[in-house]
């Protein structure tokens, strides 16, 4: 049955959360608030999910009034575990966090990505076994004296493996597209303050084009420790 969000004091909460920490955050993040019967997820998201999963608007609830009023979703178990499967098994444009009321005060208590499956495992494959093991990839691309270079890492959770190489490359990146397809890989992490650059715009297109969400981390992360 489709749960009815309820305009109570935890409803309350959770849109006072949302307004002061998560309104303006990046729209590529689904986020649910674990209402223990069901979930809610506000704003971009409940629209999103309205549109994409429910097929209609009429599931979509206003809550508050005037211009501080959000819109809201419910979810049974059953969608949020089909949802889930959707966004993080079945696709590659979306990252999922949840939050948990603790003692008040509501918290980040899972969150998951393509590359990352682990944290819902039980939601995802309690009905079946994993039909494969995301792997993720972390990716840097620098051109040298008129050489494009590439930096290629990735982690084979079922093989227990980690692997590195670097190798050059034309400016269409077709080793790298080559080596992504051959990989298998859901999820790339590249480094942030690249994005700018143009190298580092053709790194995100041919991930793009090959289903591969890029997750953005500070350029100090790939240094040398």
């Amino acid at each position: 049955a489709q749960p009815v969000l309820q305009s109570d004091d935890k409803t309350r909460s959770v849109l006072n959360f949302y307004r002061n920490k998560l309104s303006h955050d990046d729209p590529r993040v689904i986020r649910f608030f674990d209402r223990k019967e069901y979930y809610t997820v506000l704003g971009p998201n409940a629209l999103f999910l309205a549109r994409e999963f429910y097929k209609t608007s009429t599931v979509v609830k206003e809550l508050g009034s005037g211009d501080t009023a959000v819109q809201g979703v419910a979810l049974n178990r059953s969608l949020f575990n089909n949802v889930l499967r959707a966004l993080l098994v079945d696709g590659t444009e979306h990252t999922v966090e949840v939050y948990e009321d603790q003692q008040g005060s509501w918290r980040l208590t899972k969150s998951g990505s393509p590359g990352k499956l682990g944290p819902f495992e039980e939601e995802l494959f309690q009905f079946s076994e994993m039909a494969e093991t995301p792997v993720v990839m972390a990716a840097r691309v620098a051109v040298r004296d008129g050489q494009w270079e590439v930096a290629l890492a990735y982690a084979d959770i079922s093989a227990r493996s980690l692997s590195a190489t670097h190798f050059l490359d034309d400016d269409r990146l077709c080793a790298l597209e080559a080596a992504l397809m051959q990989i298998g890989a859901k999820e790339c992490v590249v480094a942030r303050e690249a994005q700018a650059s143009f190298e580092g715009r053709r790194l995100r297109d041919v991930l793009a084009r090959c289903g591969v969400l890029a997750t953005e981390r500070k350029s100090s992360d790939f240094n040398p420790k």
